[in-house]
C-alpha cells in the first residue's frame, strides 16, 4: 500500500524539476534577446542636414525649376506715397488787403477773372491817403519856393549883394525841402500808389472825387481765388480782401514713408494722376524733401513742381504720386526667388544637381523685375527662381528642420 505513494511523490519532484529548468532556459534566451543590438527601422528616413532638402531622382518637381545668378545689376526703384496734394505755389500766390483803413467805392474783379500784373481790383476811399497825398502836395510847393530862394541868392552872391553865409543856408533849405518831398513821395508808394497816380498830385488843380483814394492791385498775372470786398465796405489792414494765384505752375505736397527718407532727392522726377483725369499723368520734379519727420505719421514731406499750362490741375486736388529714383548698381536677384516662410525671408540655393539649401536673406529696395540683397547672398550664387514655391511646398511637407519653427 506505500508503493503508489512513493511513486506519486517521485513524480512530482521530478515536475518540479522540469519546470525549474524551463525558467532557467527562457530566462537566458529573453536576455540573449535584450543584450543584441537592435536593427535600425527601415521606415525611418535619415535625417537631413538642417535647412537642406534633397528631391529624388525623377521628382516632377525637378523638371520645372529654373535658376539665376546673383548678380550687380542696376535698379531704378519706385517710390509710392501714402498721400498726395495739388496746393497752389506761394511763391506765385498773393493774399492782399488794404494797407490803410478805409471805405471801398469800387470793386473791378470778381472771383474767377484772370488779371494782368497792375490790374485794377478795387477803389478805397481812405482819410489817411488824403492826409499823405496832401502832404505829398505840401512839399511839392516847398520844394518849389526853396528853388525860387536859391536861385534869386545866386543872383544877389554874384553882385555881392549878400555874403556866402546866406547862400548855403538858402542851399541848406533847398536841400532839406527836397528830402521832405522824397519822404512824401515814398510814403505814397508805400500806401499803394503808383508813379503815373502820383504824378497826378502834381497838377495844381485836382477834382476833389480823386483826392484820398488809392487803389488795390494786382502784383502780377494771375485769377482772382478769393474775392472779399463789397461796395461801402468799411476794411482794415487786417482783412484779406483778394487772393490771386498764378496757376501756370502748381506744387504737389505727398508724403512718404520713414523709411524712404533716404531715397528722396531734390531734382527727382515725379509722376502724379488724379481722379479727374484718370488716364493722364502728368510729371514734375521735386524741389524740396522735409528734413523732419512727423512724429504722427512717420512720413517725410516732399514738394514737387508741376506745369499747369492747360489749366487742368486745380489747387486742393488729392493726386497718386510716386517718385522713380536713380539708378544704382546693388546685389540683386529676380522676385520669383524670393519666399516668405512664416517670419523668415529666404531663397533656395542650388547645391547640387537635386541638393538645395534654405538660405535667410535681407532684402532692400525693389525694382519691378529684381530685388536687393542686403545681406545672405554673394555674387554668383545660384538661386533657384521658377518653381522656389514647389520647393518651399516641398520643405514644409517633409517638415525638413530649417533652423527654426517654420
Amino acid at each position: 500500500m506505500s508503493c503508489p505513494f512513493v511513486i506519486s511523490a517521485s513524480w512530482c519532484s521530478l515536475r518540479i524539476v522540469l519546470l525549474l529548468s524551463m525558467a532557467v532556459v527562457s530566462s537566458s534566451c529573453q536576455s540573449k534577446e535584450d543584450d543584441a543590438p537592435k536593427p535600425p527601422a527601415s521606415a525611418a528616413r535619415a535625417p537631413a542636414e538642417p535647412g537642406m532638402i534633397e528631391l529624388p531622382e525623377g521628382s516632377p518637381t525637378l523638371t520645372r525649376l529654373q535658376t539665376d545668378r546673383v548678380a550687380l545689376r542696376p535698379i531704378q526703384v519706385t517710390l509710392k506715397a501714402q498721400a498726395g496734394r495739388i496746393l497752389a505755389n506761394d511763391n506765385r500766390l498773393a493774399h492782399l488787403s488794404a494797407r490803410v483803413p478805409g471805405r471801398i467805392v469800387a470793386v473791378s474783379a470778381n472771383l474767377g477773372d484772370r488779371v494782368k500784373e497792375g490790374d485794377r481790383l478795387l477803389l478805397l476811399d481812405s482819410p489817411a491817403i488824403g492826409e499823405a497825398q496832401l502832404g505829398y502836395r505840401k512839399a511839392r510847393t516847398a520844394l518849389r519856393v526853396t528853388e525860387k530862394f536859391l536861385e534869386r541868392a545866386a543872383a544877389l552872391l554874384d553882385r555881392g549883394a549878400i555874403g556866402a553865409g546866406e547862400y548855403q543856408r538858402r542851399e541848406a533849405d533847398h536841400d532839406n525841402a527836397r528830402a521832405d518831398l522824397h519822404e512824401a513821395e515814398e510814403k505814397l508808394h508805400l500806401l499803394g500808389m503808383t508813379e503815373r497816380e502820383i504824378q497826378q498830385l502834381a497838377a495844381k488843380t485836382l477834382p476833389h472825387a480823386e483826392v484820398a483814394r488809392v487803389s488795390l492791385r494786382a502784383p502780377f498775372a494771375g485769377e482772382v481765388i478769393e474775392r472779399n470786398a463789397t461796395i461801402g465796405e468799411v476794411v482794415d489792414p487786417n482783412k484779406t480782401l483778394f487772393a490771386i494765384a498764378d496757376l501756370s505752375t502748381l506744387w504737389v505736397r505727398a508724403d512718404f514713408p520713414e523709411q524712404q527718407a533716404g531715397l528722396l532727392t531734390v531734382g527727382l522726377t515725379i509722376q502724379l494722376q488724379v481722379s479727374a483725369y484718370p488716364e493722364t499723368t502728368f510729371s514734375g520734379v521735386i524741389t524740396y524733401v522735409g528734413a523732419v519727420i512727423d512724429p504722427k505719421t512717420r512720413t517725410v514731406t516732399a514738394r514737387a513742381e508741376v506745369s499747369n499750362a492747360d489749366g487742368r490741375l486745380r489747387p486742393e486736388m488729392f493726386a497718386d504720386v510716386s517718385v522713380v529714383t536713380g539708378e544704382q548698381s546693388v546685389l540683386s536677384v529676380p522676385h520669383a526667388a524670393v519666399q516668405q516662410v512664416g517670419s523668415r525671408t529666404a531663397v533656395f540655393l542650388v547645391r547640387g544637381p537635386s541638393r538645395f539649401e534654405f538660405r535667410e536673406v535681407t532684402l532692400g529696395r525693389a525694382s519691378t523685375e529684381y530685388v536687393q540683397v542686403v545681406s545672405g547672398l554673394a555674387v554668383d550664387d545660384e538661386v533657384i527662381t521658377q518653381g522656389s514655391y514647389a520647393l518651399k511646398s516641398e520643405m514644409l511637407r517633409e517638415q525638413i528642420p530649417t533652423g527654426g519653427p517654420l
